[in-house]
């Protein structure tokens, strides 16, 4: 980065992180605890994401109703547990994003710092398909739109013989066993390798903070 745009960026984060200070505190400023904050909030969605998919049907016609059943008739608990897990994972999308464009602007993707830069790069991409599968799991209008979408970006890669946007256009050309998989890759394969990531991520950050301050957390 050029000297003058690096002052310039940095005077500005300075100033961000001031206004969040005068608002939280010097101690609970949620702009020093970016990366801490976003795995704290993956507990919250790994929690709430397994309580939900106890009561989750992994069936075509049974994926929307057992989400609507949560909602409707046990709005008290599932209901609860399920829009913690929807707003969680949203908010940890927000602080992925402003963790990256602090130190895009404090400039630490270099030098020392290259490495941490170069493998959450991966990070974000798993943190992605993480919601992007958690989005197919629905199953409604929404959710059968960004399917289309994203097997849409995916029929550009050379490995697919056939569309593979047209699987998605009607029920009647999908079956239990995709809703099943798509389950499979949600719960348990993603977040594997979403935790092995994190770890190598912070392999070499030495006094890495990996919790918020318990004010920050609970407020």
């Amino acid at each position: 980065m050029n000297n003058q745009i690096q002052k310039f960026c940095d005077s500005s984060m300075s100033t961000i992180e001031g206004w969040f200070g005068r608002a939280f505190g010097k101690e609970l400023n949620p702009m020093y605890y970016l990366g801490a904050l976003t795995v704290y909030l993956f507990y919250i969605v790994l929690v709430s994401g397994i309580y939900v998919f106890v009561l989750y049907e992994s069936s075509i016609f049974g994926a929307w109703s057992s989400l609507e059943y949560m909602s409707n008739e046990l709005r008290w608990s599932a209901g609860i547990m399920r829009s913690l897990h929807r707003y969680a994972s949203d908010a940890a999308i927000i602080t992925i994003f402003a963790h990256m464009f602090r130190e895009f602007m404090r400039d630490r993707f270099r030098g020392v710092r290259w490495y941490s830069w170069f493998t959450g790069i991966p990070v974000l991409w798993m943190t992605a398909l993480l919601g992007i599968s958690g989005y197919w799991l629905v199953w409604d209008t929404m959710a059968q739109y960004i399917a289309i979408a994203s097997s849409e970006m995916m029929d550009w890669l050379p490995i697919f013989t056939e569309p593979m946007a047209r699987n998605f256009l009607t029920s009647e050309d999908m079956n239990d066993r995709f809703f099943t998989l798509i389950a499979f890759i949600h719960v348990i394969g993603i977040p594997i390798f979403l935790v092995f990531g994190v770890w190598i991520h912070l392999f070499r950050i030495s006094r890495s903070t990996i919790n918020p301050p318990r004010g920050l957390a609970i407020g």
